[in-house]
């Protein structure tokens, strides 16, 4: 598609500063000796150094999580199952489980942080009578297949999400719009208005207009059994259409063009392989971007996929490897076949152009076996991600409201599974799984994912250690592992401008300090993100801080502690201030959440 790419779908603006201003920043709250020392050895006790530290972390690297959906026979779904109740099977061999989570009924509230008065210019505190901020509930990412719908699909079934969100966004809830086109977007909401006028907007955006006088016409299923499979029936119907097309409806009846007919076949093959093959990229690359936005959002997330399905029989598109990241990402993944019903073309049925091929049924047969067997494997991707994710699967119906009701419901119970494969070989294969009870009851249906593909390379302790991290900003859980204390204020500056100082006070004591060249070595990793009402992050800054620390110097601060101070521009408004420490000797990490208003 060229000349057109998606707009960024933003996490969040973080500031890493440099290793040699958090030092600076942080000897201004050291008692006075411990400088002192620092500056009469050789050796500094804080450098600006980079380092690549061991981190110890509690989710290996080949994890896998299969998300679980269970029903009795009246369709209901099936609580209070436990972790020994489930039995794992990954290439038909038991798994053990390593965590399991139980996901209940009802979305919990997110916890309202505590407000705490800076200890400056009482004029200047952030403590408020407010009400405080209770973050979102459920996000619901509507994204719509604008390069492959139909006008007629799209018209249907935007009408149709238009009153599902009148009739079943709640207080708390939070819906946005998304296109595999990248157009007629509208990020996390609960403005209905907006809603419905970027609804309005939706229009097909195919990747390039569809030639109607393609000669011979090929779907991107014939093509790809043409290309790949050098299937004959699909060659030799081609190429009786191209004959048609190229020769009897214009008239020629010399002896070349038969030939000319069928050399048509390939590059048409190929040019329509080339165009879907760009077209399933934009919609698999839409849902990754969807996935990314929704990283850190509090409640729980779903994503409702409105398509007609595409093909993604090319390597290239890994199905497993989009629900792989929704699963870690706790998305559940709906879809609604925006076809609707439709029936299964039966032999001698006309279609745009007639199947009919005098004087070889056979080819008839092909094509017609070729046009069905392709409205399946179009719908396949449809199936999988919804079922891999333990969402809902709506199609071959014309009920587009009930589709809706369905799709667009939140899970109510479901559970998450993992498991670490002993012994896995980093070959990229394709792993089958499996999830059965332990009872073995044939009365109770199971849907989880089918398999994953292993990976090609063990990624590194550091970039291990920086998603851990991310995950910790944005889960909004607060901890305490290291004692983290964290004080908030604001000023007024120029021209309305203003700024939330953020002071975190750390007990050095609970570090594990390693001994190394008699000194005591350490790093701390400290992130403080502003958070809005809608749970997104707006700004933050992230420091980088080595210790090399002499025995004195560590004794006094094992008694007095340290202190950081992190200053963030901020506009009106109420915030949520989230302070994370994670050090890296021992991988743990602390955070804590305050709230702000800035009037």
């Amino acid at each position: 598609m060229n000349g057109r790419s998606h707009p960024l779908l933003h996490r969040c603006n973080i500031v890493v500063t440099s290793a040699a201003t958090a030092a600076a920043l942080i000897f201004a709250f050291f008692p006075s000796g411990a400088g002192g020392q620092a500056q009469d050895n050789s050796k500094p006790e804080i450098t600006s150094q980079e380092t690549q530290p061991a981190f110890h972390l509690r989710v290996q690297h080949n994890e896998v999580m299969v998300r679980v959906v269970v029903r009795d026979a009246k369709g209901k779904l099936v609580r209070g199952l436990q972790k020994d109740d489930f039995r794992l099977f990954d290439n038909k061999q038991p798994q053990l489980i390593t965590h399991f989570t139980a996901h209940g009924s009802a979305p919990s509230e997110s916890a309202q942080p505590p407000a705490e008065a800076a200890k400056a210019n009482p004029a200047a505190s952030t403590q408020s009578a407010a009400a405080p901020i209770v973050l979102p509930a459920r996000y619901m990412a509507l994204y719509f297949d604008d390069v492959h719908l139909q006008f007629g699909d799209l018209a249907i079934t935007r009408a149709a999400a238009g009153r599902y969100l009148d009739s079943n966004l709640h207080a708390g809830d939070r819906a946005a719009i998304f296109t595999s086109s990248g157009q007629d977007q509208v990020d996390f909401t609960d403005d209905r208005d907006r809603l419905h006028a970027d609804l309005n907007k939706l229009l097909p955006r195919p990747v390039s207009p569809v030639d109607k006088n393609e000669c011979p016409p090929l779907t991107p299923y014939q093509s790809y059994r043409i290309i790949h499979q050098n299937d004959l029936i699909t060659v030799q119907a081609a190429q009786a259409d191209a004959y048609i097309c190229h020769c009897q409806e214009m008239g020629r009846t010399d002896p070349q063009c038969p030939t000319e007919a069928a050399n048509l076949v390939m590059p048409v093959a190929l040019r329509t392989e080339s165009l879907s093959e760009n077209e399933t990229h934009y919609a698999m690359d839409g849902l990754r971007r969807i996935c990314q936005r929704m990283t850190g959002l509090p409640g729980q997330h779903t994503i409702v996929v409105v398509s007609p399905g595409f093909l993604t029989l090319n390597q290239m598109f890994d199905v497993s490897e989009l629900v792989d990241l929704a699963l870690r990402q706790d998305i559940v993944i709906n879809t609604l076949d925006a076809r609707g019903l439709y029936v299964l073309i039966p032999r001698g049925d006309a279609t745009e152009r007639p199947v009919v091929i005098v004087g070889r049924p056979d080819l008839e047969a092909g094509k017609v076996f070729n046009q069905n067997d392709s409205a399946q494997r179009e719908a396949d991707v449809l199936e999988q991600l919804a079922s891999d994710t333990g969402g809902v699967y709506f199609h071959n119906s014309n009920d587009v409201d009930e589709g809706f009701r369905r799709v667009g419901s939140f899970p109510d119970t479901y559970y998450v599974l993992a498991f670490a494969p002993p012994n896995l070989k980093l070959d990229g294969h394709l792993h089958t799984l499996k999830v059965t009870l332990a009872d073995n009851s044939d009365h109770y249906t199971i849907q989880a994912r089918r398999g994953y593909f292993a990976p090609t390379k063990i990624e590194d302790a550091a970039t291990l250690a920086k998603e851990e991290l991310d995950q910790m900003i944005f889960s909004q859980a607060e901890s305490q592992t290291i004692p983290l204390e964290v004080h908030t204020q604001y000023f007024e500056g120029d021209a309305g401008a203003a700024k939330i100082s953020v002071l975190a006070h750390l007990d050095v004591s609970r570090l594990p300090f390693r001994k190394a060249e008699g000194r005591n070595v350490e790093s701390l990793t400290i992130v403080t993100a502003l958070f809005d009402r809608e749970g997104n992050c707006v700004t933050g800054v992230q420091k980088r801080i080595e210790f090399r620390l002499l025995d004195s110097t560590l004794e006094q601060l094992d008694r007095s502690g340290i202190s950081t101070k992190a200053s963030l521009p901020v506009k009106p408004g109420m915030y949520l201030v989230r302070e994370v420490v994670q050090e890296s000797e021992g991988g743990a990490m602390s955070a804590s959440n305050r709230q702000v208003e800035i009037p």
